[in-house]
């Protein structure tokens, strides 16, 4: 097994972590089919509440805030070459650690 097959089965474990009585909800209102919003909630979230001050609701896209909110180029795949990885390093401040994009990626692959 690879660590980035061990990593991806760490995050799906974080992202039904979620879940209570065997029922997972939509915390932030997105469904995206497949669990985008419940995944989004537990694993990019986190990642980004540094960054939804400029790009939350209003602002700067990409709006951070909500899988439903997040716009369809920021979900598409390959996860390695899509924006949301690549553009990580802004304004030459590091915004994701090398570890956070691989988390971004493994998500964005995940998506349905």
């Amino acid at each position: 097994m690879t660590a980035l097959s061990t990593f991806r089965i760490a995050c799906l474990a974080a992202a039904f972590s979620a879940c209570t009585v065997g029922e997972v909800g939509l915390p932030d209102g997105g469904g995206g089919g497949g669990g985008g919003g419940q995944s989004f909630t537990a694993m990019i979230a986190p990642l980004v509440t540094s960054c939804t001050g400029c790009h939350g609701s209003g602002g700067s896209p990409p709006t951070l805030t909500s899988f439903s909110a997040l716009q369809d180029k920021y979900k598409m795949k390959p996860g390695n070459t899509n924006i949301f990885v690549t553009k990580g390093d802004h304004q030459s401040i590091v915004y994701l650690t090398a570890d956070q994009t691989a988390i971004v990626a493994a998500w964005i692959d995940g998506l349905p």
